[in-house]
């Protein structure tokens, strides 16, 4: 898992900005073009670097330069460092520190410190500071892209040529390749298999390289005929029955609400919740105002009341040099207003309004 970062001159971040994460549910809101995407993306790269527990007790740090390196672009889908410096900075430098903990690695034992620069590509990341352990948890991002539907020509593709397609989506692909293993699902996650089987009103099987879902009485459906929010539950259906997301992962979830509809927005949220009561870090973007209403009733259940929550606001600045603003809270009225946000609240006034008073609206 997670715990805290420090970035500064990386992407939409010029500036020094501070994030600590909690073990439960972490919730990053912003518009469009706000960032959230971009922090996503550099937790994921870090805790997916940090996840190796097979590594020797001591790492050549010029290896460990060059993995990260390759996670760090892969992940973000660039082809070099520069891209990945804050806009119009100038010098084009960045520095990042990180904190990870998890089973048998306390909180300070693994941290990270690395910095890299624009104008030096192959030597341009350097490693200030190695974890003295490494987590042998995993870390799984599940994007607004589907992969489910063209998992064939994924596998086919990555197995060949794996950095001509972008890590989070190849990734996934080659966890969703695991067959479910002889160890079973803990008691805590079956909750949530039984929450994504009700939702889809069946369950996803592979045949023959291929996902189907399959509903009682039914033949299998091929995916394509499957809604696409649909296809993304079942994905995460999969990822825990095969035992890729179980206690001790870091989720990371952009946008879980694609391509669903709001009825089914409350059911999704039961399932993040029953993620996180099994001990799995869960990190997702959203913009979603009537998701993040949701999150907020049921997290104020007392069955919940365990689950420890953070929110994490980001606003693009008027000044593209100044990157975005951030603010963070353990509640969502703790974070600054955002856009988005508010312009859902002033038209669902004004279109109150409108059926309050037809007259004035004439």
């Amino acid at each position: 898992m997670i715990r805290k970062l420090v970035v500064e001159g990386v992407t939409v971040f010029p500036k020094q900005e501070s994030f600590t994460f909690v073990p439960g549910l972490n919730i990053i809101v912003g518009g469009n073009d706000s960032g959230k995407s971009h922090l996503m993306k550099l937790c994921y790269a870090i805790t997916k670097w940090g996840c190796d527990g097979a590594r020797r007790e001591l790492p050549e740090v010029w290896a460990e330069e060059k993995r990260l390196r390759r996670d760090m672009l892969r992940v973000y889908g660039t082809h070099n460092l520069s891209s990945l410096t804050a806009r119009n900075r100038g010098n084009g430098s960045a520095k990042i520190k990180a904190s990870l903990e998890g089973a048998k690695v306390p909180l300070g034992t693994a941290e990270l410190s690395f910095g890299f620069v624009s104008d030096k590509e192959e030597e341009g990341l350097h490693i200030a500071k190695l974890p003295q352990r490494f987590l042998t948890e995993n870390a799984v991002f599940i994007s607004p892209r589907e992969v489910l539907s063209i998992y064939p020509c994924y596998m086919q593709a990555g197995k060949r040529y794996p950095e001509l397609l972008d890590s989070a989506s190849w990734e996934l692909c080659r966890a969703l390749e695991e067959e479910p293993g002889s160890t079973p699902i803990p008691g805590s996650l079956h909750h949530v298999i039984e929450e994504i089987e009700s939702l889809l009103s069946g369950r996803l099987q592979r045949l023959n390289g291929r996902f189907y879902l399959q509903r009682p009485g039914q033949e299998p459906l091929e995916l394509n005929l499957v809604a696409e929010g649909f296809k993304r539950i079942g994905t995460l259906g999969l990822l825990i029955g095969n035992g890729t997301i179980r206690p001790g992962t870091a989720l990371f979830w952009d946008e879980p609400e694609m391509n669903l509809n709001t009825t089914h927005l409350p059911r999704l949220v039961s399932i993040l919740m029953g993620l996180c009561h099994a001990g799995v870090q869960v990190m997702l973007t959203t913009h979603s105002l009537f998701l993040l209403r949701e999150l907020v009733i049921q997290l104020a259940d007392k069955k919940h009341s365990k689950i420890s929550r953070r929110f994490f606001g980001m606003q693009p600045a008027y000044s593209t040099t100044q990157g975005v603003r951030t603010s963070a809270g353990n509640s969502l009225d703790e974070i600054d207003q955002i856009s988005s946000l508010e312009a859902e609240m002033e038209q669902a006034d004004r279109y109150l309004n409108m059926n309050l008073n037809p007259g004035e609206m004439a």
